[in-house]
């Protein structure tokens, strides 16, 4: 009754989608079930719309169609099936570029974004939350990782034009939904787990394990010769990846506290506008000059040393390119206007507000914490009133507002963060981001800082499924303009 996975290669069918938009004639569709619908759900419309064949997990849909000129295809690992064909119809991209893949709650943006700085803008390309890019060519990014099929087409092209090393930031979803199964990585860095996506994980063990496929499940299928696992053993999940290593993989470890780590941050001293980092590698000692601060930055800043350390660019280009190197957009980004101390960031989580504000306070001794910030809706709700915690203790003075309310009461989301908040005298609801931006920037003076927290590089706002233009750093501009 139903065809063999094997069908699609015999006929070297190539014209394939799990979406029901890209049908063509005499495509294929493939049926997934999603977090937020059911591609069976649109077997019908892929048919009348000219898809031949139909591929599934669902054998009682599948039997609904009775259409005989319709051929069916039965999966019972869909995603992977998927996955590999994606790969297939591309010609295998993944196995004749470089891939390095970066997953962790935070630092995977910086991270990518510096690498591909140190490695040179025209023969490295990145694929992230903020754009994919490569060369010249520079795309604006909906998904920290790509669908399947446009993460293949995006190697593919960057193969062809002869791209050298491809950084590619990994989301848990990703690892979880199989989106990187057919991608064929030479290192895997991990970051750091702290809480987030638990409306999605559940618990954080599971959103650790999802991490930890990267390493334990991809990267060890990986057909590449030399694989390297790059490791922050600061955090404690860090040291879990490294308690179970896999057999074919080499793993270095880095790390601000531990001086027995393969990278390890020994000092760091500031003078005038730089930071220096001496980074201890088994005997040596090496200077790096940063303009960027606070902890979690020197630990993304390890991380691609190592990375360029372990693949052998040469040490006085990585130390060139990371001491001009001003970060990337909407993370702890300075806006430079009238001489005032303003900072938009991307900080959407407990451990990522606290680290940015933690920085800004051992940087701007003395000086006012202003902060503006509020929470996404639809999402994990147990974090709200800890990132109201985090706020109250090392901000001077709050004020909450929209964020992505998405499809949820944005009362609601303020109150869940005002529950974590027990000083009230110190924070203002306004419910208008702008306003509440506005109204930051007229408390800032000579003698404070503002940080407006959440969205960072994001050019929208999502309010009742209906994404509005809007940027905190054009907010920002137009007010001084004025």
């Amino acid at each position: 009754m139903f065809k063999t996975e094997s069908y699609l290669k015999l006929k070297k069918i190539s014209d394939i989608t799990n979406s029901t938009k890209d049908i063509k004639k005499n495509s294929v569709f493939f049926a997934i079930k999603g977090s937020n619908t059911d591609g069976n759900k649109y077997i019908n419309e892929a048919i009348e719309k000219g898809a031949k064949i139909i591929i599934s997990n669902n054998k009682k849909e599948l039997n609904k169609i009775n259409n005989n000129k319709i051929i069916k295809i039965f999966s019972d690992d869909i995603r992977k099936f998927y996955s590999d064909e994606c790969s297939r119809i591309n010609n295998y991209p993944s196995k004749k570029v470089k891939i390095c893949g970066i997953t962790g709650t935070n630092g995977k943006t910086s991270i990518a974004t510096l690498l591909r700085y140190i490695w040179g803008i025209k023969n490295s390309g990145l694929i992230g939350t903020i754009e994919n890019s490569y060369g010249h060519h520079k795309t604006k990014s909906n998904l920290t990782t790509p669908d399947t099929l446009q993460l293949n087409k995006l190697i593919s092209k960057m193969s062809k034009s002869k791209i050298d090393e491809i950084f590619l930031e990994v989301s848990s979803h990703a690892l979880e939904q199989k989106r990187v199964s057919s991608i064929h990585f030479d290192t895997a860095i991990f970051t750091n787990i702290t809480q987030d996506h638990l409306d999605y994980h559940k618990t954080m063990n599971n959103y650790f394990l999802s991490k930890q496929l990267l390493f334990d499940y991809y990267l060890k299928r990986s057909i590449k010769k030399r694989k390297y696992a790059i490791i922050n053993i600061d955090d404690k999940y860090g040291k879990r990846i490294l308690e179970n290593k896999i057999k074919g993989i080499k793993y270095f470890s880095y790390s601000i506290k531990d001086s027995n780590a393969d990278f390890f941050l020994k000092e760091t001293i500031k003078k005038n506008i730089y930071n220096e980092l001496y980074i201890k590698n088994n005997k040596n000692i090496f200077l790096l000059k940063t303009k960027m601060f606070g902890t979690y930055n020197f630990q993304n800043i390890l991380a691609s040393f190592a990375y360029s350390m372990i693949w052998k660019k040469p040490y006085y280009e990585t130390f060139e390119r990371i001491k001009k190197f001003k970060g990337a957009i909407g993370r702890l980004e300075p806006v430079t206007l009238n001489k005032l101390k303003i900072f938009i960031d991307y900080a959407h989580t407990p451990d990522a507000l606290e680290k940015s504000l933690k920085a800004i306070i051992c940087e701007y001794i003395n000086h006012k914490i202003i902060l503006v910030f509020g929470c996404g809706g639809n999402r994990d709700i147990g974090k709200r009133s800890k990132m109201g915690s985090i706020a109250e203790k090392y901000s001077d003075f709050i004020i909450l507002t929209n964020d992505n309310p998405r499809y949820e009461m944005p009362t609601k989301i303020i109150g869940d963060i005002k529950k974590g908040i027990k000083s009230k005298d110190k924070v203002i609801t306004i419910m208008n981001r702008e306003k509440a931006i506005i109204s930051g920037l007229k408390k800032l003076n000579n003698k404070s800082v503002i940080l407006i927290a959440g969205k960072g590089h994001e050019d929208y706002q999502e309010i009742n499924g209906e994404k509005m233009s809007f940027s905190d750093h054009n907010v920002v501009k137009k007010f001084y303009r004025k």
